[in-house]
């Protein structure tokens, strides 16, 4: 490139309507399952009662508190850093009055959950306009899986911004694997993972212009906190990544995770691992046992080269292991039951390619050769509610697919998540595919590494609700610059999306 894309936002930001702010995260704390308060200040989180919640989230921006001392430049929901947490149960109502008093237009997306992607519920074509509000009104659904999602804003093509600013926070939802009885007793701890820079004046640092290397990491709104577990406990930790492009790949040195939720579903199948990969946007959900002996370890960043950015090995968290020694807890490797859609008939079958390439020294990113605002009705995939699809998405993002280096890209779509039952590797270049692995599914996701050079091979059921949503690489900066693409849930007759769900296109065609 002759200008880098870290130089390019820093230079042109302000010039394309990017307001440019830096990253935070969501605020958190302790759950336990007998749902006592979480320990943290009443106004850092708003829990449901009776079946319903109501709420006011104002967007403004403002000054926060890092490491003890005050930075300005940051944009942020109620003046928190990260914004509240959000507690709901399956059936509830949730209204969320949102008043943005930033400079960008902006609106609020529930990132993973399962409700209606129309009219007042998770619409990402909704427009909040400076000085304007918006009543949201969502209906959770009775049967929604319990755990760890998020919420931020979803506006175009501002959503990187205002996330680096710190306009995201949890949202969590009663029961899933947190309901087993196995872990009744068991302590539970909610985190929140981004990244934060600041300049020698003690601003935080214009969006993107910091490499990652002189990035620090937040781990719910601080910089290296600390965690008690006595030896030999289990405890369930459920972390969520809601920053703007940091990958994260998750160690505690001689210590395991076992996993019983993905992307805020439990599994049906746990597993263990030494390390998990986190990629914008996801969520895991896992048990660790300590160490049998008193001590403390660094919980890290193990580190991951994304292609364009290269995220080293850094400590996030100390683990400070002392008191009485504990029980363990252990569970069976089948905690749940596989949906009947993975086994049923497929409706339809589809490919997604992923690419980039630098035009006029502007870096632009792609689904199957279209930038977002350039999509019409011809590039929008109809797809039958309650039907069956399976989804091939392949990345395009190397130099054998035309692009100026190779890189990853984290797949997220709404309103349903999916299960990967096929990887391996593709040449753009020849279209050839090897070394193929056929998987078979232990759990759900909505969001989805997909390697440079790669694929994935998912299947997913679009249950329950019509309308617009979209689908989109979860590195905002990429989803800004083009990489987001639209699908239609229809019913029988055809019919689908919802008054205001327009594509640019057709926005010009009723003007």
């Amino acid at each position: 490139m002759a200008l880098s894309r870290r130089n390019f936002i820093g230079l042109t930001g302000l010039g394309i309507g990017l307001t440019a702010l830096p990253p935070v995260v969501s605020s958190a704390g302790i759950l336990d399952n007998t749902e006592k308060p979480i320990r943290m200040p009443k106004d850092r989180i708003f829990r449901s009662s009776g079946g319903k919640l109501s709420l006011n989230l104002i967007a403004a921006p403002g000054t926060v508190n890092v490491a003890g001392a005050r930075h300005a430049n940051a944009q942020t929901y109620n003046g928190r850093l990260p914004g509240p947490m959000i507690v709901v149960s399956p059936g509830d109502r949730l209204r969320i009055n949102l008043q943005n008093q930033t400079t960008l237009p902006t609106n609020l997306h529930y990132h993973g959950m399962h409700v209606s992607p129309k009219g007042h519920q998770d619409n990402v074509f909704v427009q909040i306009p400076t000085g304007g509000d918006f009543d949201y009104d969502v209906r959770i659904p009775k049967d929604h899986p319990g755990g760890l999602y998020w919420y931020h804003p979803h506006w175009h093509p501002n959503v990187g911004p205002q996330v680096w600013g710190g306009m995201a926070g949890l949202l969590m939802v009663r029961g899933g694997a947190a309901a087993l009885p196995e872990l009744k007793n068991v302590r539970r701890r909610v985190f929140s993972l981004g990244q934060v820079a600041f300049t020698p004046d003690g601003e935080l640092d214009l969006y993107g212009t910091t490499p990652p290397e002189d990035q620090a990491h937040l781990v719910n709104g601080q910089i290296m906190p600390e965690v008690s577990m006595r030896p030999g406990e289990t405890q369930f930790w459920q972390f969520a990544n809601i920053g703007v492009n940091a990958y994260y790949r998750l160690k505690l040195p001689n210590h395991t995770f076992t996993v019983v939720e993905e992307d805020g579903i439990k599994v049906w199948q746990t597993w263990e691992t030494d390390s998990l990969l986190m990629p914008p946007g996801k969520r895991y959900g896992f048990l660790v046992t300590a160490q049998q002996r008193a001590g403390s370890l660094n919980f890290m960043q193990a580190g991951y080269n994304q292609g364009f950015d290269d995220w080293p090995k850094t400590p996030l968290m100390r683990v400070r292991v002392k008191g009485e020694p504990a029980k363990s807890v252990t569970l069976p490797e089948g905690i749940g039951d596989k949906p009947s859609w993975l086994s049923g008939p497929v409706k339809r079958r589809r490919v997604l390619t992923l690419s980039q390439n630098v035009v006029d020294g502007q870096p632009l990113f792609y689904i199957d050769g279209m930038l977002y605002d350039n999509l019409t009705m011809a590039d929008v995939p109809r797809v039958l509610v309650n039907s069956t699809e399976e989804w091939v998405v392949r990345n395009a993002s190397s130099p054998l697919g035309g692009s100026p280096h190779p890189e990853d890209h984290p797949f997220h779509i709404h309103i349903n998540g999916f299960a990967v039952v096929e990887r391996g590797d593709w040449n753009p270049a020849t279209n050839q595919v090897s070394n193929r692995q056929i998987i078979v599914p232990r759990g759900e996701a909505d969001t989805e590494n997909v390697p440079s050079n790669g694929y994935i091979k998912f299947r997913t059921k679009f249950a329950d609700y019509v309308g617009r949503s979209v689908y989109h690489c979860h590195i905002l900066f990429h989803e800004d610059h083009g990489m987001m693409g639209v699908f239609d849930v229809v019913n029988e007759d055809g019919i689908g999306p919802g008054p205001g769900q327009l594509l640019d296109s057709e926005l010009h065609q009723h003007n």
